[in-house]
């Protein structure tokens, strides 16, 4: 079939080129391994800590809890840019809403504290309060100095409670026994009472602390390799539809044309190999990474889709640019262009999670996003091949689209 052998001789011109290779295979597993080696130390303790984000439940009926708050709320460390709050506290009504924050990374912790807060350190006959303190098992930091805070925090209320029964205690005493050398005997007996009620006011608070999920080690390279890998593949999905530009320069397309093969079938072949090639790069560096580097990918049926769906959408967004684009030379300029733009965007260089709310948005526009998601869920989460769905679904409704915006360019360009 004359597709097939176009898309065939695509694919063998493009792996015998030295530095497409370079290009396409060994640019990307080198970048991954100098940004991995790069960030591996980044939580090393040199850079201040501030404004972690925690997730605060006062449930207290008394006055107490709104000032164990506050006192959190005004803790501030020293920064580059000045005192900066050491925690960065939102208020939440639901206990459950705070329990998923964390879960999901909104919150590296959790605070929540009860409606018998105040009740537990004013009386001692009231049942001792219970903190609650869940935080984030991927953190590695954050966790340990929230609560180590809470603690301190905790003790101090309890010395408060402690200083304020003994008060009581000795007012009552010295109103009871007066001045007289006589009552010394019974005196004495009420500071050993004294001593009974500080033992008891010792533990009015019960702080219970929980991580949530398991805890484990964020595996840099998992991350980075597949990002790398998306990223150079953008660029050879461009240079693969750009190609088509470069024919119709040189005049080997226009002479293809007259042959007896169909337009449609010429310009299907030579997608059609720019989507092998894609499929075996994204190949090649899976296997390599993981042989190499030791990179578990995830399950093997989820990288494959996803990888599939990831090439379709981008080989189609190439294809809409060569489709529309006055030439290869306009072709090669918004391809950078978008391919930078999306991998900025899409977390390919940092963490999505770290982005602006107004470009978290923007971000999830981009095909870089949804196929990044989807390998670091299978990578660094262990999801199974259900989890990502939602990814290969939208990277294929992508693809989907981008070839049948293009597909009018291309009959107006090429198909008499």
């Amino acid at each position: 079939m004359r597709l097939t052998s176009i898309a065939l001789k695509d694919i063998l011109t493009r792996f015998r080129d030295r530095r497409a290779l370079l290009y396409m295979l060994v640019a990307p597993l080198l970048i991954a391994l100098i940004m991995g080696a790069a960030f591996s130390g980044q939580n090393n303790g040199d850079s201040p800590i501030y404004a972690i984000p925690v997730a605060v439940v006062n449930a207290d009926e008394g006055d107490l809890g709104q000032t164990f708050v506050d006192v959190l709320t005004d803790i501030a460390v020293d920064t580059a840019e000045g005192k900066q709050p050491l925690f960065a506290l939102t208020a939440l009504d639901d206990p459950q809403a705070a329990r998923a924050g964390v879960e999901s990374g909104d919150f590296r912790g959790a605070l929540i504290l009860p409606p018998n807060f105040s009740a537990a350190l004013q009386s001692l006959d009231a049942p001792r309060a219970r903190i609650r303190l869940l935080t984030d098992p991927t953190a590695r930091i954050s966790p340990f100095i929230l609560e180590s805070v809470v603690r301190r925090i905790a003790l101090g209320f309890e010395s408060a409670a402690l200083g304020g029964q003994l008060a009581v205690t000795q007012a009552t005493t010295a109103a009871r026994q007066g001045p007289a050398l006589a009552a010394l005997p019974e005196a004495l007996a009420a500071v050993q009472a004294d001593f009974a009620v500080a033992d008891a006011a010792r533990q009015r608070i019960r702080l219970e602390s929980r991580v949530m999920g398991v805890t484990q080690e964020f595996d840099i390279m998992g991350y980075f390799m597949p990002s790398m890998a998306i990223f150079f593949l953008m660029f050879a999905m461009f240079a693969g539809t750009r190609s088509i530009l470069e024919e119709e320069k040189q005049g080997t397309l226009p002479r293809l044309m007259t042959t007896p093969t169909h337009p449609s079938e010429i310009l299907l072949g030579k997608i059609g190999g720019t989507l092998l090639t894609g499929l075996l790069q994204m190949a090649v560096l899976v296997l390599v990474s993981g042989l190499v580097f030791g990179v578990q990918w995830g399950a093997p049926s989820g990288v494959a889709l996803l990888s599939l769906g990831t090439v379709t959408a981008a080989a189609g967004l190439g294809a809409l640019v060569a489709a529309f684009a006055r030439d290869d030379n306009q072709a090669g300029i918004l391809g950078t262009f978008i391919s930078l733009a999306f991998a900025v965007l899409g977390g390919n260089f940092l963490p999505a999670r770290n982005l602006p709310p107004w470009l978290d948005g923007l971000s999830k526009l981009t095909l870089n996003r949804w196929a990044l998601d989807g390998f670091i869920a299978l990578s660094l989460d262990a999801a199974p091949l259900s989890a990502v769905w939602p990814n290969i679904a939208v990277l294929f409704g992508l693809g989907a689209v981008f070839f049948l915006l293009a597909l009018p360019g291309f009959r107006r360009r090429f198909v008499r």
